[in-house]
């Protein structure tokens, strides 16, 4: 059985040993994020108990299947957590005391931008190998400069025109599904 399909089954069936698995496997990661973006460990908790949940009700709601279980539960904290904080500057006044504010709300709206980002994933899977390594390193913060040495390309402005084609590729993609309109 594949690790991630481990994890996701642990989960639904509520298998506290593998359960303790992941907390003690991915949580130091997230923890490490969150305390390195502005956030305390109660957060970090939060956000990894709120992660592990939308994973379950995703689950359930169509069967997942996962490349990689660590990578796309560090996306969703990620999400989670600059949701959040997004919320945060938003929901201060000017004495700096924060207005209740329903959870329910704020999980919502996560998942909103959570289906954007799988619609999104979903059309970059679409792309050709090249584009996806491409605009994996680019979307990573890697330099033109270390994209053409790294793809051994002759010249910055090839990669260049690469990145502006296999962006304007996947633009392409997402405007010709039906859904887009109905996320956008």
């Amino acid at each position: 059985m594949q690790e991630s399909e481990k994890y996701l089954q642990a989960l639904i069936k509520g298998n506290n040993k593998t359960i303790l698995e992941i907390y003690n496997k991915f949580f130091p990661k997230i923890n490490s994020f969150i305390m390195r973006n502005n956030g305390k460990e109660d957060d970090a908790k939060d956000v990894f108990h709120d992660a592990l949940m939308y994973l379950i009700a995703k689950h359930k709601e169509k069967n997942l299947v996962l490349a990689s279980f660590e990578g796309y539960l560090f996306t969703i904290c990620k999400n989670i957590w600059r949701s959040t904080i997004k919320n945060k500057k938003e929901w201060v006044m000017k004495d700096g005391v924060l207005p209740l504010v329903e959870k329910e709300d704020h999980l919502a709206n996560f998942t909103l931008e959570q289906k954007h980002l799988e619609f999104y994933q979903e059309k970059f899977q679409l792309l050709s190998d090249n584009c996806k390594e491409i605009l994996s390193n680019y979307f990573n913060g890697m330099s033109y400069e270390d994209i053409m040495t790294d793809l051994a390309y002759n010249s910055i402005n090839v990669v260049r025109q690469r990145v502006f084609k296999c962006r304007a590729k996947i633009v392409q993609l997402i405007k010709a599904d039906t859904r887009y309109k109905t996320l956008a």
